[in-house]
């Protein structure tokens, strides 16, 4: 299945929706990308992250200790490429697998971004640039390919969450793009 015929959800601007994408990229999404890599340790620290509600999006001081666990994360992600980079030969890292994270999962963490930077956070956006890392941390093709699984799972399951908790919400599955 291409990533381009995958559904995309859209939901309603409340406080709540808000919450809800905001943990699944923080506390789901994110820890599932990682647990495939270098940097897997990194994904029990966001797993115990107390649960985002719409209080937090109230109150986006509270979302700081979010912010800075994933500004931690990044920190490990980086660490860990710049050991790789010394440690492996030009040939072994270019020849490494490349895992590409599905675009309406990268799509989704972007506009959670966006979105949660115009509430004064920047919980999401770091948790947006730690997806992009991840894949640099990946280091066989097994690996790569249960991550890509798992994000999709995560991104599955977050669209079924939203389907039967929120009414106004819609899947809309865009139309296959020929190359």
């Amino acid at each position: 299945m291409s990533t381009r015929t995958m559904p995309v959800v859209r939901v309603p601007a409340t406080d709540t929706a808000a919450a809800l994408l905001l943990d699944w990229l923080i506390r789901d999404v994110l820890p599932a990308a990682l647990d495939g890599g270098a940097a897997n340790h990194a994904s029990v620290r966001l797993r115990t992250l107390p649960p985002i509600s719409h209080r937090h999006i109230r109150s986006p001081r509270k979302l700081r200790v979010h912010a800075r666990r994933v500004g931690d994360t990044i920190a490990a992600i980086e660490d860990q490429i710049r050991i790789r980079a010394v440690s492996v030969d030009a040939e072994r890292a270019l020849a490494r697998p490349t895992i590409v994270l599905p675009d309406p999962v990268l799509n989704a963490a972007a506009s959670i971004g966006g979105a949660m930077m115009d509430i004064g956070s920047s919980s999401a956006a770091l948790a947006y640039r730690a997806l992009l890392l991840v894949p640099a941390t990946i280091e066989s093709e097994e690996a790569a390919f249960s991550t890509q699984v798992r994000v999709i799972d995560s991104y599955c399951a977050l669209l079924t969450r939203l389907w039967h908790s929120d009414f106004q919400a819609s899947i809309v599955i865009p139309p296959p793009i020929e190359p």
